[in-house]
């Protein structure tokens, strides 16, 4: 029979008989009128090729299977071959699952009317809600301050999309009332006058911000807690340094990250959950 027809009655194509040949996997033919003349026995070894690639084995998994069929021998080589398939199988089933449940997360995002982002739901509430309160302040810094809000979200949403924002998180803003939303605007503005307040002003507004955690201590040390460990945990830190430095490029704004972090490190519950997500690397804001 010619190729085609072969290829046909395997459910396959052409294309792929020529790859099989190339692999070795399948032998070429004797020609006959300048056209190979695939027999019985070629059909049986494509349906076997076939079959198996079918039911997750790798090209070269099917090769060392049809060689051990070969030599009737090796067994235990070809339930090896097999049960490595199997694994595998099974972690793309759960890479699948969990992708299934990130397209279920933005159909509800979607659905309550929300932009398919990688933020999570509770984070995009805050920032819109913190937005809305600095617009009611009518501050003199109010525009400047959305700005620093939009980049702050920017960054959040970068890490976010790097699946680097545990789930306590919302946890830890859901706890946050009207008052200490209030504060967060506040402190939003007081950040987009920095150039003007100064070093002062910069280390005033880090005393501020780590009160705010503090009463909160529990629900912040979870994030800190949660946060990746290992080479995912520094690739984070290292991560953060780099868009903090990105996002606050002025001298003052080092003073504020710097001063807020030497608050955290000075505690030794914060300082023992930071130490352990960057794997006892010196960090840096």
């Amino acid at each position: 029979m010619r190729v085609k027809e072969m290829a046909d009655l395997a459910g396959t194509t052409t294309r792929a008989v020529r790859h099989y040949h190339r692999l070795g996997l399948l032998p070429v033919p004797p020609s006959a009128g300048g056209r190979r003349d695939y027999g019985v026995e070629h059909l049986a070894r494509l349906l076997r090729i076939r079959w198996l690639a079918d039911r997750g084995l790798s090209l070269t998994q099917v090769a060392q299977i049809l060689a051990a069929d070969a030599r009737g021998t090796d067994r235990e080589a070809i339930l090896r071959d097999l049960r490595s398939a199997r694994e595998n199988i099974e972690e793309r089933q759960r890479a699948l699952r969990e992708q299934a449940d990130r397209v279920d997360e933005l159909i509800a995002r979607v659905a309550g009317g929300d932009p398919p982002s990688p933020l999570p739901t509770a984070l995009t509430c805050f920032y819109d809600d913190v937005a809305r309160r600095i617009r009611g302040l009518e501050a003199p810094a109010g525009d400047r301050a959305l700005q620093v809000l939009t980049g702050e979200r920017r960054l959040m949403m970068t890490l976010a999309a790097r699946e680097m924002i545990p789930a306590s998180a919302g946890r830890f803003i859901a706890e946050l009332d009207a008052a200490e939303r209030d504060a967060c605007a506040r402190q939003i503005c007081a950040f987009a006058e920095l150039e003007q307040t100064g070093e002062a002003g910069a280390v005033e507004l880090a005393q501020e911000s780590w009160a705010l955690a503090l009463r909160h201590k529990q629900s912040s040390l979870a994030i800190l807690n949660d946060l990746p460990e290992g080479a995912l945990g520094r690739a984070l830190w290292d991560l953060a340094g780099v868009l903090s430095t990105i996002s606050y490029p002025l001298k003052v704004h080092r003073v504020f990250t710097g001063a807020l972090l030497d608050l955290m490190l000075a505690d030794p519950d914060f300082a023992a959950a930071i130490h352990r997500s960057a794997g006892g690397r010196r960090v840096s804001l």
